[in-house]
């Protein structure tokens, strides 16, 4: 039961990998058409480029938080030397 909280991190990262490909796929790649003017694309480009930082933002963030409430509790309830 010690190890429960780890797999549920790994669980965690697995399914965030798992729903942020859905919505790059979803709403990130272009379905449509490309646009063909220079301004259209580049600020086309960028959004894509921001999108996707955010969706690794968002997972980095969220594995990170998991992890620094994972080690809170385990110095929380770690013993304490007897001196």
């Amino acid at each position: 039961m010690k190890l429960l909280p780890l797999f549920f991190i790994e669980l965690v990262a697995f399914l965030l990998i798992i729903a942020e490909t859905y919505v790059f796929f979803i709403f990130v790649v272009p379905l449509g058409p490309i646009p063909h003017t220079l301004t259209e694309y580049t600020s086309f480009a960028l959004l894509n480029v921001v999108l996707i930082l955010a969706l690794g933002g968002v997972w980095f963030l969220v594995l990170d938080e998991l992890t620094n409430l994972y080690v809170r509790s385990r110095i929380g309830s770690s013993p304490r030397p007897s001196s």
